[in-house]
């Protein structure tokens, strides 16, 4: 009696391991493959990632080029407004010069035309 009992209880224990060693089979399997996803959902967003830099580094060469543009521009307009004003401030003082001038003998040929009538 005791032989068929413990003959029995050997069959169950090993119907359990086999059991739980086809537990953790499926259990390694499952995190294996969990492992090989995030893996390649890593992958994928590393070169998603590396596309979206080539972009920025891309844009970011665009950007500096129309800053450099926009400076050369500003440069040549300040130069050529400065000349401008150059011009301008030198035909001032010209127009000035021929007033003042004009105003002298203008000035001149009152003072000739008042003084022989005073005599």
């Amino acid at each position: 009696i005791n032989a068929e009992y413990g003959g029995l209880l050997l069959l169950r224990v090993r119907d359990e391991i086999r059991m739980t060693i086809a537990a953790y089979q499926t259990l390694y399997e499952s995190s294996v493959a969990f492992g090989m996803r995030k893996a390649l959902q890593a992958e994928q967003g590393k070169t998603d990632m590396q596309k979206k830099i080539e972009e920025l580094e891309e844009e970011k060469k665009d950007l500096e080029r129309q800053v450099n543009e926009l400076k050369s521009k500003c440069d040549a307009i300040e130069k050529r407004e400065a000349e401008r004003r150059v011009v301008e401030e030198k035909k001032h003082a010209e127009e000035i010069q021929f007033l003042k001038r004009t105003n002298q003998q203008l000035k001149t040929q009152l003072e000739g035309i008042i003084q022989p009538s005073k005599k």
